[in-house]
């Protein structure tokens, strides 16, 4: 099923991502409203703040998960005609979204969140050791620019791929 693929330009991809932390922004909010009465209720603000969190992360990968088995699009996806495949050019599955999805939260908060820890001791001040940390999040799309098929660090080490699909015919 190995298919010629059109790869998105990085900038097209960017632009796709600022939209999508707009919609899972929304989405987030109305979780936690959902969520904070909870908290309130427990009295026990640190546990049920774990709890959230996680709650949080689940309704994420919920979100992300459906849209990319359900077509390989989010809602972010579709005007920038961006969808999300196999290597080989197949659907995603739940295990290859569960797989894309922790690979991701790894490389964008895992790996700042180890190395702020790490370099903290090092810096002056928690500002510099946090700029440091946060280029570690430049790194997984900085690697669409040396990767052979332009694809991000993420996609890559998942086995997925963004491709452009054609624009669509328009309507006279």
């Amino acid at each position: 099923m190995n298919q010629h693929f059109t790869h998105p330009g990085l900038l097209r991809r960017l632009a796709s991502l600022c939209y999508e932390a707009l919609l899972l922004g929304a989405v987030l909010l109305v979780a936690a409203a959902l969520f904070t009465p909870l908290v309130v209720w427990s009295g026990n603000a640190r546990w049920m703040s774990v709890l959230m969190q996680l709650f949080l992360a689940l309704v994420m990968f919920g979100y992300f998960g459906y849209c990319w088995t359900r077509g390989g699009q989010t809602l972010a996806m579709k005007p920038w005609r961006l969808q999300l495949t196999l290597a080989d050019g197949g659907a995603l599955r739940w295990p290859h979204a569960a797989m894309r999805f922790v690979v991701a939260l790894v490389l964008y908060l895992g790996v700042p969140a180890l190395a702020y820890t790490a370099w903290q001791p090092l810096f002056e001040s928690r500002q510099h050791a946090l700029a440091v940390a946060l280029l570690w999040d430049t790194l997984p799309v900085l690697w669409a620019l040396i990767d052979n098929d332009k694809q991000f660090l993420h996609d890559r080490l998942a086995g997925t791929r963004l491709r452009l699909l054609p624009p669509l015919a328009r309507k006279r």
